[in-house]
């Protein structure tokens, strides 16, 4: 089943440049990634510092593969370094409704 992923946390003041480039140079890898269908970053309008990665991927195993792989290359741990809260992850099932 299709799965839905929203990523989200609060970055450290001065963060928000820093980590859009991140994401920017590692969406490249992540598009390309077995299973991903789409992934996009987004800032709060009222708190930039809030940010939402809205992912969609072929599978919750998909995306558990990808995980592994963004822990094993240190993307998780630098994304964590920058937040002030979270990152949390929510992994939810795309229904046909």
């Amino acid at each position: 089943m299709t799965a839905s992923v929203l990523l989200e946390g609060v970055l450290k003041d001065g963060e928000v440049e820093n980590f859009t480039e991140i994401a920017r140079e590692a969406f490249k890898v992540t598009r390309d990634y077995d299973g991903c269908i789409e992934i996009n970053l987004t800032l709060n309008v009222e708190n930039t510092n809030n940010f939402v990665l809205t992912e969609k991927w072929e599978s919750k195993e998909h995306y558990e593969r990808y995980l592994a792989f963004r822990t094993e290359d240190g993307t998780v741990e630098l994304i964590g370094s920058l937040c002030e809260e979270g990152p949390s992850i929510r992994i939810f099932d795309i229904t046909d409704a």
